[in-house]
């Protein structure tokens, strides 16, 4: 099935990223993993693509082992980097023969020896031009990458935005952010994006941190801003990793609560393959209601404005 009709039918779609091992010991952990995932009822899971496809065999095998053995929609990640238009090609066709059939379709980030992404000889520089050959097969559900706080290579916000719109534009079918942690740069993009007239949904990627040093890493690569209370409780418990996790945890349960109340579409979990993770945070989404009216009706957000002059919502 594809995961687009998910977002069509249900009030709500739980989703959760995951990344392959680089070794077969770690494979077959991993699979364990998932097994245990699934009591978790998530509508799909997609499957990272290493830096240069340096684990592009592993995400095909993990994305079929999720689809045909766990009976769990995957969705593949497939990047431009280092490939060429025909070995791109012959991904594709290796993934519908897998019945695979959504992909989410990245430029990528440059291998970890190169400073800057560089458009691979005959292969392809931007996200829409995979999107473009993806759709000319018509067998894709496409998903796309969405930035709240602007991409980290484009300081243009503007032009950043028109980018996310020609993914569309070219044929894809929902956006997942980048993660945030603070719903209010979210929730800002979403309505700009609505405001300019796309329609698909618009998914709020989330990451519980774990640490603040590993945060600070992560939100610097990604550009990601911290709320500087989330990082005055991670450096007041450094030293307590069971305390870093909790902290990390009631921050996601938080912005997921809100969320709904915003009538989010769902959430895509970038869960780093921690199954307390996944186990605990799904527990956030029990009070969803069971059908899109009744979302729907309890869902008119309003703007109003606060002491700081920045927008906020309010649920009428």
């Amino acid at each position: 099935m594809k995961v687009s009709e998910f977002y069509a039918r249900k009030p709500f779609v739980f989703s959760i990223e995951i990344f392959p091992p680089k070794t077969s010991e770690g494979f077959k952990r991993l699979k364990r993993t998932l097994w245990k995932f699934r009591n978790y009822t998530p509508d799909f899971i997609s499957v990272t693509y290493g830096a240069g496809g340096s684990t592009r065999q592993n995400t095909h095998n993990l994305a079929a082992f999720i689809q045909k053995e766990l009976g769990i929609e995957a969705m593949a990640h497939l990047t431009c980097v280092s490939h060429t238009c025909d070995e791109i090609e012959r991904v594709l066709q290796q993934l519908l023969a897998s019945g695979i059939e959504n992909l989410m379709a990245l430029r990528g980030d440059p291998p970890r020896d190169k400073e800057h992404y560089t458009r691979p000889r005959h292969g392809f520089g931007y996200a829409v031009e995979l999107i473009n050959t993806v759709k000319s097969l018509n067998e894709f559900c496409i998903g796309a990458a969405g930035y709240p706080e602007g991409h980290v290579e484009n300081p243009d916000r503007e032009v950043d935005l028109k980018h996310q719109i020609a993914k569309v534009e070219a044929g894809a079918e929902l956006l997942v952010s980048q993660f945030f942690l603070d719903n209010t740069h979210f929730l800002h993009w979403r309505d700009r994006l609505r405001s300019e007239g796309v329609e698909v949904p618009l998914i709020p990627g989330l990451f519980p941190p774990r640490s603040l040093e590993a945060l600070e890493r992560m939100a610097d690569l990604c550009g990601v801003s911290i709320p500087e209370s989330l990082g005055n409780n991670l450096a007041r418990r450094e030293e307590d990793p069971l305390a870093l996790r909790e902290i990390g945890w009631e921050h996601t349960e938080r912005q997921i609560e809100e969320l709904i109340r915003e009538g989010a579409e769902g959430v895509h979990l970038y869960a780093l393959n921690q199954l307390d993770t996944v186990r605990r945070l799904s527990c956030s989404l029990k009070r969803i209601p069971d059908d899109k009216e009744t979302v729907s009706a309890k869902n008119q957000v309003h703007r109003v404005t606060c002491t700081d002059a920045s927008p906020a919502y309010v649920i009428s």
